[in-house]
């Protein structure tokens, strides 16, 4: 079973329709892990991406065993990153969702908003 934490966006980007909410999953991130900064820029995380580069090749001249040991951190704290960065742009945690992935997340929070 996935965790998922419901995002609302801020209420003057949001449609006059009902706005669509974004999940996101808690726990270890593998594309975060496998491809560090430009899963950042994906997300449009453009000072994250900077500082993350910056510091992997900063400690990767010290050894690249400290630079895995970020990358592997990083993989662990990537969705709290885009959690701090929609907090940032107003965006409001609404509730958690536990489903078994996202689509099953997003029925079910449909149906408890029906």
């Amino acid at each position: 079973m996935q965790v998922f934490t419901v995002h609302t966006p801020p209420a003057e980007n949001a449609s006059a329709a009902e706005p669509m909410p974004l999940l996101l999953a808690e726990g270890f991130c593998w594309a975060a892990l496998l491809f560090g900064p430009l899963w950042l820029l994906a997300h449009r995380l453009w000072w994250p991406a900077a500082a993350l580069l910056v510091a992997s090749m900063a400690l990767g001249f010290i050894s690249p065993w400290v630079a895995a040991g970020l990358q592997l951190v990083f993989g662990f704290e990537a969705q709290d990153i885009r959690r701090w960065a929609l907090a940032r742009q107003g965006w409001s945690l609404a509730g958690v969702v536990a489903a078994g992935d996202e689509q099953r997340a997003t029925q079910r929070l449909l149906d408890a908003a029906a």
